[in-house]
């Protein structure tokens, strides 16, 4: 609790410990798990050949990125993230209940992972049972975002029963996607069904929530900072686009989507925009085509995108904002939660609730994005913290 405020945060991460993979693969499948052979900053694996990377993979940083790690997180830091100094941490920003997304997993539901869907389902299982034990020992006030592979739809909608079952785990990671499909196609359908009649959102988090927007990761070596500020909004504007003219929304009004990681200044622009798209002035270009070959109006949409997201989505902000203020008042407090994006290099720790609390908004506002939308998205899974 922050100046009389209950704090959800509502996007940090968990940072996967270098055992994870000995300790949580499938028998059957050790032999043939990631070779996790050090470490960057203790928040990114460095991987030896194996299976997934032939060659292994090591992520180029800067030597400063993670050089203040430490001094920052200190005790959490240096017992690589026990729950016990998490929790203290939490305790110090006023955060009661934590929402934690995969670190070096975050993309373990696309299909970059693994090539085998046998052994794609053995990793997503292996993550999510070390998921839900290191969230057992946080009282109720660390909560999970799970994976659900979507290489075999049965055996990924197994899985999402399997999560919606545990107390723990409150989310599931979007399905992957190649960037010839859409999530509207027919075959994905029984996976939003599952997280509809579960009550489980999906979660759209930065880079990873379209294809697409890894596409902007070579221009880093040319333009520096520009590709991580492009693929974060631009993938969460891909999915959300997306989710409505692919039909999704319209065929699960009671799914709840989230979209993290990548701001929130853009949705205003991107609402209109769409809006306009889809009944206004740019629209023309549509209307001049067949109705059923309009960006997939075949599959039938009754509402302006803007409708659809404030019935059923969820925008995660950042606590330093410049234009947080307009994008409260546009949506009237409603549909956005607070983040933190504990414990990554980037993130506003400490401070992240001090931040927010300066924005110019009003004390209902606050209340609201603290912890209000936040119960609304997750359900009452976050309300026993």
């Amino acid at each position: 609790m922050k100046r009389g405020l209950r704090v959800i945060d509502g996007d940090g991460h968990l940072q996967e410990p270098m055992d994870m993979w000995t300790n949580y693969m499938p028998q059957e499948f050790k032999h043939r798990a990631p070779n996790v052979i050090g470490h960057t900053g203790k928040i990114i694996h460095r991987y030896g050949p194996c299976e997934v990377y032939p060659e292994g993979k090591v992520i180029a940083s800067s030597d400063d990125t993670f050089s203040h790690m430490e001094e920052r997180y200190g005790d959490a830091y240096r017992s690589w993230w026990g729950m016990p100094e998490r929790l203290r941490d939490m305790d110090q920003e006023g955060v009661d209940v934590a929402i934690g997304f995969p670190t070096n997993c975050q993309l373990l539901g696309s299909n970059v992972w693994a090539k085998d869907p046998d052994l794609h389902a053995a990793m997503i299982t292996a993550y999510n049972n070390w998921a839900v034990d290191y969230c057992k020992d946080s009282g109720g006030r660390v909560k999970a975002i799970a994976h659900a592979t979507s290489r075999s739809v049965e055996t990924g909608v197994q899985e999402i029963y399997r999560m919606a079952a545990t107390s723990e785990v409150v989310g599931i990671f979007h399905p992957s996607m190649e960037v010839e499909t859409s999530w509207g196609d027919d075959a994905y359908e029984p996976i939003w069904q599952t997280l509809e009649e579960t009550g489980t959102p999906v979660c759209w988090h930065g880079s990873a929530s379209h294809p697409l927007a890894r596409s902007f990761d070579p221009i880093r070596h040319k333009y520096g900072p520009l590709s991580h500020a492009l693929m974060h909004p631009m993938g969460a504007m891909l999915a959300l686009g997306g989710m409505v003219y692919g039909g999704v929304l319209e065929r699960r009004p009671n799914l709840k989507a989230g979209f993290y990681e990548s701001n929130a200044g853009w949705l205003p622009f991107w609402l209109h925009r769409l809006d306009d798209h889809t009944d206004g002035r740019q629209g023309v270009f549509l209307k001049a085509k067949k109705k059923e070959d309009a960006l997939d109006s075949g599959k039938g949409i009754s509402m302006l995108p803007s409708e659809y997201f404030r019935r059923q989505c969820f925008i995660a902000c950042d606590a330093d904002e410049g234009a947080l203020a307009q994008v409260v008042e546009y949506l009237d407090g409603d549909n956005i939660i607070f983040n933190t994006d504990y414990p990554h290099p980037d993130a506003p720790f400490p401070g992240a609730v001090d931040a927010f609390m300066d924005q110019p908004i009003s004390e209902g506002h606050k209340r609201k994005i603290l912890w209000d939308n936040s119960v609304k998205l997750y359900g009452d899974k976050v309300s026993v913290g």
